[in-house]
């Protein structure tokens, strides 16, 4: 299970979210009051990512920029939404192919695959 170390120092800070589902505005407003993640503030998403919001790839593209650009400070967690079936039932698939290609939805369900279930907050 991968460990998630709190930033050392008086201003190290750690936030856990949970639950965007596609809310894309709704994760900008979450760095809007808390700010972006850096080398003194870590966050942990607890997945559930995409499905049901119009804006799940956006979530999921910038999450995934977010993780390049600071790999110790983001943690991203697969969740039940970050499965197939889910993706099919409750609008992924569908938005990746309106929006894109089948293709870009396969990548991104390959890549839910390689997400941890969880992570150890020290």
């Amino acid at each position: 299970m991968p460990e998630v170390t709190v930033p050392e120092g008086d201003n190290g800070l750690i936030t856990v979210c949970g639950d965007t589902h596609g809310q894309f505005y709704d994760v900008l407003h979450i760095f809007e009051k808390n700010g972006f993640p850096s080398k003194e503030h870590t966050y942990v998403f607890n997945g559930d990512f995409v499905d049901r919001g119009s804006w799940s790839t956006e979530v999921i593209i910038l999450l995934y920029l977010l993780k390049l650009k600071n790999p110790k400070n983001v943690m991203l967690n697969r969740g039940n939404h970050e499965t197939d079936s889910m993706n099919v039932a409750y609008g992924f698939s569908g938005e990746c192919k309106a929006k894109y290609t089948e293709k870009v939805f396969k990548a991104f369900s390959e890549s839910f695959s390689s997400l941890p279930l969880g992570a150890l907050i020290e």
